[in-house]
């Protein structure tokens, strides 16, 4: 039998590793995506898809998937579902590298069937990136920027008032009383109105949605589905939709078409609608019509992203199936459960703010640069509790390589925005209310990350709400410092109760027990309180 020379047949067995290596790395083949576990067949990894409290789920499975021993941590995990690749970050580095310095593909939005079907598709939150996009957003990014949104301090500072003085005549009703200091503060500074019961209803009705934005549905997956006549069992998911395609518009037109009309009779006061209107009375023709369009949908989510509706509306006595929470107001009732559980802090930041505010007024964004301590209790209610443990996915319009890994195009990118902000290596003892870990002697530590470039998202997606949302946070977490004194709740023979806090699974999650004592820190606080605003 003929037999190559053993040099020869050495050569061209290592040509052949040589080139089955190169293929294997320019091939972007499954096995070169990032690890995760085994997808059974067709299904993929939908049984490994969490439904309760889905962050926590996706950090074992990072820890599991997204190291190696033999190799750098990856933080860098991927599941399939029905052929879909779903890539989850857990590491801040990781999420800056792909979003933000590579936006330019990872800017869009997954494509939903739930979300067409339950009346959110005018939603700039949803949308996929391109032109229409960025005609929202730049009906907002004047106004919202970080010297914009100079313009609602006043409504700020009047609202964080009212809370006060709520706070002290029924501190029982804590909860009722923060969602509706947030809830006045973004009908003014929106719309231009105040808020009532009817305005409450409408926002309610339709964020009672949010569990179906949350979990998505079939639908995502099997499409066809909704062509099913509802009247077959199992459908009622399908009757659901059908109810939020009529809400949903109501509650993004009434407001507006209210705003318009109290706007076009003289002295509405200032707001993104008055800032609006003014716009399109510049356009003529089809131009006006779509920038109508446009504004009204752009004013409703900045309405909506902050307010926590269906609480407002069980507050007034109507009953509403829902879960609940917005970002603005569950940092707040945060902010007082931790206050309760720390009271060192609030001895801290009251010694700060009475050598910088005094006992004769309450504190204005004036004050905030002189006051780093009160601002880094309030990067730690973010960080303690973050209201949007995982972030809105993006979606990647182009293949990608990272790392060695192929990251495919349309693949769903999550950030574990939660697990970022828990890392014990970044954020020591991160189940602790600890403050003083962005301060070096009594000034901010710029080395360590404000949790503030995470929870707000990242890359072209970045919330727009981010410096108005501060604003916010800032007037009424000072004021309450300045004023009141914080403590555990009380049981029926009035002996503190000391609870752990428990997360709801939410799109926006709540601390579902906010029970605290509130009383004012002193005669003078209290007469501060009831001084007319």
């Amino acid at each position: 039998m003929y037999s190559l020379p053993s040099p020869v047949l050495t050569v061209i067995v290592a040509s052949a590793c040589l080139l089955l290596i190169s293929f294997y790395l320019r091939a972007p083949v499954k096995s070169r995506l990032p690890p995760g576990p085994r997808p059974l067949p067709v299904i993929g990894n939908l049984l490994d898809i969490p439904r309760v409290r889905p962050w926590e789920v996706y950090r074992e499975l990072s820890r599991k998937y997204g190291k190696s021993s033999s190799r750098h941590d990856w933080n860098l995990i991927s599941l399939q579902v029905f052929g879909r690749t779903l890539i989850i970050v857990d590491n801040h580095d990781i999420a800056v590298d792909l979003l933000d310095k590579r936006s330019s593909i990872y800017s869009s939005r997954p494509p939903s069937k739930t979300v067409d079907l339950c009346g959110w598709g005018w939603d700039f939150a949803f949308m996929p990136y391109g032109p229409l996009w960025r005609a929202h957003r730049r009906v907002l990014s004047p106004h919202l920027s970080r010297d914009g949104v100079a313009m609602f301090n006043d409504y700020h500072a009047t609202n964080a008032h009212r809370l006060l003085q709520r706070l002290l005549s029924t501190p029982e009703k804590l909860v009722d009383h923060v969602r509706l200091a947030v809830g006045a503060t973004l009908m003014k500074a929106v719309y231009g109105l105040e808020i009532t019961d009817e305005y409450i209803k409408l926002f309610a009705d339709a964020f009672s949605s949010s569990d179906i934005l949350l979990n998505g549905s079939i639908l995502d997956f099997l499409p066809s589905l909704a062509h099913f006549p509802t009247w077959l069992p199992g459908t009622a998911f399908l009757r659901r939709l059908a109810y939020y395609r009529q809400v949903v518009p109501a509650m993004r037109d009434i407001p507006w078409r209210d705003a318009k009309a109290a706007i076009s009779r003289g002295g509405a006061p200032v707001s993104l609608a008055s800032a609006s209107v003014e716009n399109i009375a510049q356009l003529k023709g089809d131009d006006a019509v779509k920038q109508d369009e446009i504004c009204r949908n752009a004013l409703s989510l900045a309405y909506g992203a902050g307010i926590d509706t269906v609480g407002l509306l069980e507050s007034r006595g109507y009953r509403a199936d829902a879960h609940r929470g917005r970002q603005t107001y569950a940092t707040l009732c945060a902010f007082f459960v931790a206050m309760s559980l720390y009271l060192d802090v609030q001895q801290k930041a009251r010694a700060e703010l009475d050598g910088v505010v005094g006992p004769s007024g309450l504190p204005t964004q004036a004050d905030r640069d002189n006051l780093p301590y009160v601002d880094a209790v309030i990067k730690e209610t973010l960080r303690w509790h973050n209201a949007t443990p995982l972030l809105i996915p993006h979606l990647s319009t182009a293949d990608d390589h990272y790392n060695g890994f192929f990251i495919p195009a349309n693949s769903v990118i999550l950030v574990n925005a939660w697990s970022i902000l828990h890392d014990p290596e970044v954020f020591p003892e991160p189940d602790k209310f600890v403050p003083e870990r962005y301060l070096t002697d009594g000034r901010p530590n710029a080395t360590v990350r404000d949790p503030a470039t995470v929870i707000f998202g990242y890359g072209r997606r970045i919330c727009q709400g981010r410096y108005f949302a501060e604003a916010a946070l800032f007037t009424c977490i000072a004021s309450v410092l300045h004023t009141l004194d914080i403590s555990l709740p009380l049981d029926g023979y009035g002996r503190p109760v000391r609870k752990e806090p428990s997360i709801s699974t939410d799109l926006v999650t709540h601390i579902e027990d906010c029970r605290c004592t509130i009383k004012p820190r002193s005669a003078s606080a209290e007469a501060l309180i009831r001084t007319p605003g």
